[in-house]
Order: structure tokens, then sequence, then C-alpha cells
């Protein structure tokens, strides 16, 4: 092929990628500005009309499923120390990760599977896990 029709083939592909995208959005009912795909927020402070990237929001999401087993998500800002504190902290409560997935790019993020460890007390309230968690993480106070 010459780079002639490479160019046509890349203009077509593009263009049924927008056509897409629009069928997509119009399927979902929203548009790009409501759907914030990038995260992002105006900078109204400084006067400019310029967009900023903004963080993830704070979360601490706990989920019995059942015979001791929990799935927990969370998602907060990453500080020295965050991952071996969240461990530790499961430890404590007599949970064992069974499966888990760590992101430490740009914020901490950890989904793990996890169930209670035999012969340990049973931890029953996912509020008090989630006030370990919490703390362990570096917040103080009581968390909402």
């Amino acid at each position: 092929m010459d780079r002639t029709s490479i160019l046509g083939d890349t203009i077509d592909y593009v263009n049924e990628l927008t056509e897409r995208i629009k069928t997509l959005e119009e399927e979902i009912g929203a548009t790009p500005e409501e759907l914030n795909l990038l995260n992002t927020r105006k900078n109204f402070s400084s006067g400019s009309s310029e967009e900023m990237p903004t963080r993830n929001s704070t979360k601490f999401v706990i989920e019995k499923q059942g015979d001791g087993e929990m799935r927990i998500d969370i998602c907060c800002a990453t500080s020295p120390g965050v991952l071996i504190s969240t461990v530790s902290a499961l430890e404590v409560l007599g949970l064992e990760i069974e499966q888990c997935v760590v992101s430490c790019f740009g914020d901490f993020a950890m989904q793990a599977s996890c169930s209670q460890e035999e012969g340990r007390s049973r931890v029953t309230r996912t509020d008090e896990i989630k006030q370990a968690l919490f703390t362990s993480a570096g917040y103080g106070g009581r968390c909402l």
C-alpha cells in the first residue's frame, strides 16, 4: 500500500470511530461534558477556562458476600506505607486476603477478596472494618 491509501484508510477509520462515539452517546443519552471522560474540571478560581485533572474521590467500600467472605474496595490518596498499614489492619481483623489487585499510580487503589481466618473471632460489622481501614490509611476520626 502506498502512503495515500494508508492515509485514506486512516481517515475512514477515524470517521467510523467518531460515528460510533455519537451512536453510543445517543444510546446512553449523555453528552461528553456530562460523562467527563477525562476526569477534569474547569479552573474557575484563576479566571481562566482551562481544565485541570482531578483526583478520584476517597472511598472505602466493604461488601459481605456470605460465609465470612467479603469484597473490599479502597481508593484514597497515596501516602508512604499505606499498603503495609492496610494489609496489617486486615490481618489484625482476622481477614485473610485471597485475591488482591493494587495500584499506586496517582492514587492508592486496592480491590481485595478476603475471608475470615479459621480460629479467629469473626468481625461481623462492615462499619468496623471500614473504620479500621480508614484509620490505617491515615485518615483520623470517623469515616463517612
